[in-house]
């Protein structure tokens, strides 16, 4: 075979399908690209050495601009460039490896004709418009890591609040998370620990941590910066342009907003922040704010306790100083933890430092002693705190406010301090201004419940339950008593308890303005006391005849609970007294003839002593406003002196607290006609045997239609210290109503107060079948607390199917019945057999939220004919020893999937025959997360799951009962729930 025939045979079969002309062209392209073979190697190789440069120069050039991104189109680029790469090896290899001599034309051709192509394709990406501008902005990092962040996971305290955070979070109904808590408890750090958590960066596409400043344009600005929407562009953009590119941005990402150090409202929508179902975090000191900003839900931060405090500050310093773990340090060290830094972790973590280096006790003790005068000292590194403490005191801007702070530190850290009675010792200074026949009591009482709140709502003051009372940290009150300690006007003397002098050798507590002391035994004096205003000497011994006789300016005297069986003589030389506490002297027996001169008396409080009703000097006292008094008959069963309630013309408020039950059903009802003489009173708390003295009271009253403004009355039966249904409230109630042993002839006098009642408790009626024939649904309108309780004829409470009111041959109420009630209590209703018959009106129980059942040993069903949709707010439900009960929701809803949609806490106690809560398990149970159930021995199912119950966090009950439940092909939801569950057998409220 002659070297030609590998070329020529196949051209020569296709000579009769392509033509002669053809063939030759071919022949000639093959030829040419088998003689340009070499050159086109050579070519490939320089234009890829090229390529190559060209992507190296811009990875250098995108290393030195690492804030920036390459862009897409250069990223396909770069892959287009690594594939021709592995390509161009490839034929490299093929042309070093095989020697082709000049007669191979077909194989030299074809692999010249390939590099040729190799090459156009090299230069096409050198020439790429991609290159020209591939650096692009970064998109925004999902989540910023915090540097740096100390851990929490050590303390209870501070990892309980950011689990409780976390639960909120994965609420799909709750938008707004409150974080509050004062200066220096760990907000900021718990945040930070928040935004590092891993399960945030699973929850959310982006995180967003911002520090707000009071300026809503810095803020914007923060979140824009976050965002990465300010790279290539102006900071002098419109901020309603600024808002709308972030609400792009984020307008279709799962995105968390982060506010620490919030201090007012703010309006997101402004801002550009976009409801999408997302969620913000507002994080404040302040309790006003999270008022102001539609906060849903609050979680307070609370301080560290004692065990977690001290280690906190062990630890800080260990790690400097291993020898605070010596016995003889430990214990000023304790004492340095404990009375320094308040369990506040920014407190334990500067004082801590700066006692690091201390390596001996008498050096800790010294610091200790230093610790006293705080925040004098400056290099104990408490600027930060007391800084913004200061600033706080400083913003109130008006003096009466400030004086008002000050003086609540007279009463010990963390005590409870009763707001009424706080307020009322601010009026005796005059700090809320004049009091007389233009200004009556109650306009100075609503000033100070005013600067009361205003000082709970900056953080100054901390709030009790229901704002019953209010207390001072340790900081505040150190901070209060430095401020003071610079201002004569408000000077104390304050003796706690830990310390004890010989009083009657101390000049230190004559020289002030307000004294504050406690079981004091040695109380003689002859020095000049005239400087003191207020006097709180609480749990003392007798005092000395001549006690008084140098202290001519008091306003206020308190001697609560203290051990005196009379009142000395001198007492008549308080002729400017305005304020005499005597509440709990146990021993008193009786008032001395000098109360008399105490012209000058706006509240005098005798509740708890012997005092027979009525002393005879408190006729005397005609500029009394407030007055509370014991009812202890005389020896003889008689009442003294009771025309002396009709000389108290400026009287605002009045309780009279009932002791002698029996012989106040004798007396009421002429002690109560002269009540009704008086013109001003707009607060009275007292007991009617009946409600036809109660009615009788009601038509000669001079201020009950025109000025009466709250009150607390208890109707056929005696007072009660603190009623049940008032102590489920967040905030105070005014107006409250306790009848007893009732009867429908006995009904007109209550359905005169109910229209003005916030709380009802309705006992022992004989006749009532259901509330709405009771008093007539107009008359409970007002109410938002009621507890009904051993009325034994109520079958029902309401019911939609005795009405005459007809509906598609289906009876309906006529009216909405209690559509402000918020709490319902039904106890002891020993024939309830269905709590609600439907259909009812639309919006009654429209802002029920806590609804409990307790001892209805009949009651079988609680909802029926529709009634449960109207519980849409409810959030908490108890059900407790109802022995008939099989099932809590009884009736028919599947298509009501969702009937309870707010329901948080569902609490189920000695149901014997509780078989399930719902015959279906389609229910959503979207809102629960607390779940107890107690002595419930049939009750073997639960119907829930990971789907319906997604925001449950807690099971409580026996274990018995646990290990019982059938989890039949159920296998997933028993390992969904069994980390949440807590075995107990404690009986719970």
């Amino acid at each position: 075979m002659s070297g030609l025939e590998p070329f020529v045979s196949p051209l020569v079969g296709a000579v009769g399908t392509i033509g002669i002309g053809e063939v030759r062209n071919t022949l000639a392209s093959k030829f040419a690209f088998s003689k340009n073979l070499d050159d086109n190697y050579h070519i490939l190789v320089k234009d890829t050495e090229m390529l190559q440069a060209i992507m190296k120069d811009k990875e250098i050039e995108a290393q030195r601009n690492h804030h920036r991104d390459t862009s897409n189109a250069y990223k396909l680029w770069t892959n287009k460039v690594s594939n021709v790469t592995e390509e161009v090896q490839e034929l490299k290899l093929k042309y070093e490896i095989k020697t082709l001599p000049r007669w191979r034309i077909q194989k030299r051709s074809r692999m010249s004709e390939e590099m040729e192509k190799k090459s156009n394709w090299i230069r096409q990406l050198i020439n790429d418009g991609c290159l020209k501008n591939f650096l692009v902005d970064k998109p925004p990092e999902p989540v910023l890591k915090e540097l740096n962040v100390p851990q929490i996971s050590g303390y209870p305290t501070l990892q309980g609040t950011l689990d409780n955070i976390l639960d909120l979070l994965k609420n799909n109904k709750i938008k707004i998370i409150g974080v509050c808590g004062t200066k220096g408890v760990g907000k900021t750090t718990i945040m930070r620990n928040l935004n590092n958590n891993e399960e945030i960066a699973k929850l959310f596409e982006i995180v967003i941590f911002v520090k707000v400043t009071s300026n809503d344009h810095k803020l914007q600005e923060k979140i824009a910066h976050r965002l990465m929407l300010y790279k290539g562009t102006t900071n002098n953009e419109d901020s309603d342009d600024v808002a709308r590119r972030i609400y792009r941005e984020l307008d279709n990402k799962r995105y968390l907003l982060i506010l620490d150090e919030v201090e007012d409202a703010i309006n997101l929508e402004l801002l550009g922040i976009p409801s999408n179902g997302s969620k913000v975090v507002i994080v404040t000191r302040f309790p006003r704010v999270y008022k102001l900003n539609r906060v849903q839900r609050v979680i307070n931060v609370e301080k560290l306790s004692l065990d977690e405090a001290w280690k906190m500050f062990r630890d800080t310093v260990h790690a400097f100083n291993p020898k605070i773990d010596s016995p003889d340090i430990q214990l000023p060290a304790k004492l340095v933890c404990k009375r320094c830094c308040c369990g506040l972790p920014l407190l334990i973590y500067n004082i801590a430092n700066s006692f690091r280096l201390k390596e001996s006790a008498s050096s800790w003790w010294a610091g200790l002693e230093d610790l006293k005068p705080w925040p004098e000292l400056q290099s104990q590194g408490l600027e930060e705190l007391y800084s913004c403490l200061k600033f706080c005191y400083d913003e109130l801007n008006d003096k009466r406010k400030q004086k008002c702070f000050l003086y609540t530190s007279m009463y010990p850290a963390d005590s409870k301090v009763y707001s009424d009675y706080l307020v009322e010792c601010w009026a005796a200074q005059g700090l809320l201004g004049d009091i007389n026949d233009e200004r009556s009591y109650q306009s100075a009482r609503n000033r100070g419940i005013d600067i009361l709140e205003h000082l709970a709502n900056v953080s100054l003051l901390e709030k009790g339950e229901a704002m019953i009372y209010v207390n001072m940290n340790h900081c505040m009150r150190q901070l209060a008593l430095h401020i003071s300690s610079k201002d004569p006007e408000c000077s104390f003397y304050l003796q706690d308890g830990e310390e004890s002098e010989n009083l009657s050798n101390s000049r230190a507590w004559q020289q002030a303005r307000w004294v504050s002391m406690g079981q004091v035994h040695d109380l003689r004096t002859s020095q000049d006391c005239s400087t003191i205003l207020t006097l709180l000497l609480r749990k003392i011994p007798e005092l000395p005849e001549s006690f008084f006789e140098n202290m001519s300016s008091l306003l206020l005297l308190d001697l609560y609970s203290s051990m005196i069986t009379q009142l000395p003589s001198s007492l008549s030389k308080l002729t400017g007294l305005r304020g005499l506490f005597l509440n709990r002297c146990e021993l008193l027996e009786s008032l001395s003839s000098e109360i008399g001169l105490l012209q000058f008396l706006e509240v005098l409080d005798i509740r708890d002593t012997k005092v027979t009703f009525i002393p005879l000097q408190i006729g005397f006292l005609t500029k009394l406003r407030c007055l509370r008094i014991p009812f202890i008959a005389s020896e003889d069963n008689q009442v003294q002196n009771v025309h002396a309630i009709s000389k108290l013309h400026r009287l605002e408020e009045l309780t009279i607290q009932v002791i002698s039950y029996e012989q106040w059903c004798n007396h009421a009802e002429n002690v109560l006609q002269h009540v009704a003489s008086l013109e001003n009173v707009t607060h009275l708390r007292c007991c009617f045997p009946s409600s036809t003295i109660l009615g009788e009271f009601l038509s000669r009253s001079k201020s009950w239609h025109k000025k009466q403004s709250s009150f607390r009355f208890t109707v056929g039966c005696q007072n009660s210290r603190r009623p049940q249904i008032l102590e489920s409230f967040e905030y105070k109630i005014t107006n409250y109503l306790r009848y007893c042993n009732g009867g429908q002839k006995d009904d007109p006098a209550i359905i005169e107060v109910l229209p003005k009642t916030d709380a009802f408790e309705l006992v022992c009626h004989k006749d009532m079948k259901k509330i709405s024939n009771f008093a007539g649904i107009a008359c409970l309108e007002r109410i938002r607390g009621l507890l009904i309780k051993r009325c034994n004829q109520v079958l029902t409470i309401v019911s939609g199917e005795t009405s005459s009111n007809a509906m598609n041959g289906i009876q309906i109420e006529t009216t909405v019945i209690l559509p402000n009630l918020e709490q319902l209590y039904l106890e002891n209703l020993l024939n309830l057999k269905c709590a609600f018959r439907g259909p009812l009106h639309s919006g009654t129980f429209s802002r029920l939220q806590a609804l409990s059942l307790k001892n209805c040993p009949r009651l079988s069903q609680i909802f029926s004919n529709g009634a449960i949709q109207h519980f849409s707010e409810l959030q908490k439900l108890k059900l407790e020893d109802c022995s008939k009960i099989e099932e809590l929701i009884g009736e028919d809803i599947e298509r009501e999937r969702d009937v309870l949609p707010k329901l948080e806490i569902l609490l189920l106690v000695n149901l014997p025959n509780l078989k399930n809560i719902c015959a279906t398990h389609t229910l959503a149970w979207s809102s629960l997360e607390l779940l107890r159930i107690h002595n419930c021995p049939m009750f073997k199912t639960l119907p829930l799951d990971s789907t319906n119950a997604v925001n449950l966090k807690s099971i409580k009950g026996q274990q018995e009962w646990w290990t019982n439940l059938d989890w039949t092909n159920n296998d997933k939801v028993h390992k969904r729930f069994q980390p949440i569950f807590v075995a107990s057998n404690e009986y719970f409220s």
